[in-house]
């Protein structure tokens, strides 16, 4: 075990660092669109349930989510925040190219979150969390932007992912220079294994002052969705 972590430890280092995203962003962001589709169906269907005006995407990638949830809550301003310069302008051109006006994407860091106190009536964060170097710190950075009673759903890779399950997620995320082999421990060590379980979320979650926190499932996508309170 010591000399796995000893491989995995760089690798984890490597994965969290503003470097991959810059170089590899663009690659990954192509991946993971199809691969967990039915999770932004679910979190932009329960943000436009909510109708709410200012929404912040925490770790916003690419810009999928972000933009999934201006299209249906076109009332809403959704605000999208990366620490990788690369994926804000991917973000920014995606915004564009589905033609989303009501979407803005800027450089910035869940740990100092650019925002005044209670800015936000939601704030969203999809497979972010477990890059964070401090994710207690992140979530009250949420807790502090977000308004009263605002609402906040996080989502990450589930820790305890079952191997059946994880392979196939991978028939829909496979990466073709990456032998399925190769991948599937990369996933299973790197991604998934170095990530949250569900109730380690929540829990967190709940540490950080959330309240009414729950916990859901969205079918064949092995992510931990989290809702909560402020």
């Amino acid at each position: 075990m010591k000399d796995c972590n000893l491989i995995i430890r760089p690798l984890v280092a490597v994965r969290d660092s503003r470097l991959l995203w810059d170089l590899l962003g663009p690659i990954y962001n192509r991946r993971i669109q199809g691969a967990i589709a039915g999770l932004y169906e679910h979190v932009a269907r329960e943000m436009a349930l909510h109708r709410h005006r200012q929404i912040l995407d925490v770790g916003s990638g690419g810009g999928y989510i972000a933009v999934e949830i201006a299209q249906k809550s076109p009332s809403s301003q959704v605000t999208g925040i990366d620490y990788s310069p690369m994926q804000v302008r991917a973000a920014r051109q995606y915004a564009a190219k589905n033609d989303v006006t009501n979407c803005f994407f800027h450089r910035g860091n869940a740990m100092k979150i650019p925002c005044a106190d209670r800015t936000f009536d939601a704030v969203v964060s999809i497979g972010s969390i477990k890059h964070w170097p401090d994710p207690a710190r992140g979530l009250r950075e949420i807790y502090r932007v977000l308004k009263p009673e605002g609402h906040f759903i996080i989502s990450e890779t589930d820790k305890e992912v079952s191997d059946d399950n994880l392979r196939d997620f991978i028939t829909r995320f496979r990466v073709w220079f990456v032998p399925d082999m190769l991948l599937l421990w990369g996933l299973r060590h790197v991604i998934f294994g170095r990530s949250f379980s569900e109730t380690q979320l929540a829990g967190a979650v709940s540490a950080a002052g959330f309240k009414e926190v729950t916990c859901t499932r969205v079918r064949q996508c092995p992510y931990v969705v989290i809702q909560a309170n402020k």
